[in-house]
């Protein structure tokens, strides 16, 4: 009889230093990926699952790895030019004070 040996970890985190579970309901890889997606929809924070197929032995094989691709995403930011600043025109001098000189 086997079982399979579930890595938990948060962004940061070595997947050895993540939480560790058994599960003995998990035969394959499709019943692996259903619960790593069942996982990470109870819990967002979860950044990466490992699932290792363990036998009587104490052999181990990687069944299946899910690394969830919201966590990965950089946040969205909206790049915006600088804005430039608009020069005044120069005041044109009166009428009266071109013509008489003055400045």
């Amino acid at each position: 009889m086997s079982a399979v040996e579930i890595y938990v970890c948060a962004k940061g985190q070595a997947l050895k230093e993540g939480k560790v579970t058994y599960s003995q309901s998990i035969y394959d890889k499709k019943d692996a990926q259903d619960d790593a997606e069942a996982r990470v929809k109870r819990n967002a924070k979860i950044h990466r699952i490992a699932y290792y197929k363990i036998n009587d032995e104490g052999d181990f094989k990687m069944l299946y790895s899910y690394t969830n691709k919201a966590l990965n995403a950089p946040p969205k930011v909206e790049a915006s030019a600088p804005k430039k600043r608009k020069r005044k025109k120069p005041l044109k001098k009166p009428f009266w004070k071109r013509w008489l000189g003055l400045s």
